[in-house]
């Protein structure tokens, strides 16, 4: 076997790398109940390993479902391709910012101008 052949036998058999830029930005856990029974507060953005959404923890709005058992942290998923809302990156940041600023421990100031 001549060295071009092996190099295309590894190549062929090689698993291709998958990187994702957005997920290397934020804290990846385990799962989803991992993230939300950890320390992180209101406005954390996050991923599972296996999944291909960026989740922002916050707290649940209505419904009877969402606040079973005295839950009082959420995690709302943000799907790549879809329209509504929106799963860009910067779009993400903005709810994080806006949830931070609405259920965070420090409120945000108006700026002064």
């Amino acid at each position: 076997m001549d060295l071009a052949t092996a190099i295309k036998n590894l190549m062929e058999t090689a698993k291709p790398a998958v990187s994702k830029a957005r997920k290397s930005k934020v804290k990846v856990y385990d799962t989803i109940e991992a993230a939300l029974n950890s320390s992180a507060p209101y406005g954390t953005i996050f991923s599972t390993k296996g999944a291909d959404r960026l989740y922002v923890i916050t707290k649940p709005t209505w419904g009877h479902k969402s606040r079973k058992g005295g839950n009082t942290r959420v995690a709302k998923g943000f799907t790549p391709g879809s329209a509504t809302p929106s799963a860009k990156f910067g779009s993400v940041v903005g709810y994080a910012k806006r949830t931070k600023r609405k259920h965070g421990k420090q409120k945000h100031e108006k700026k002064k101008y």
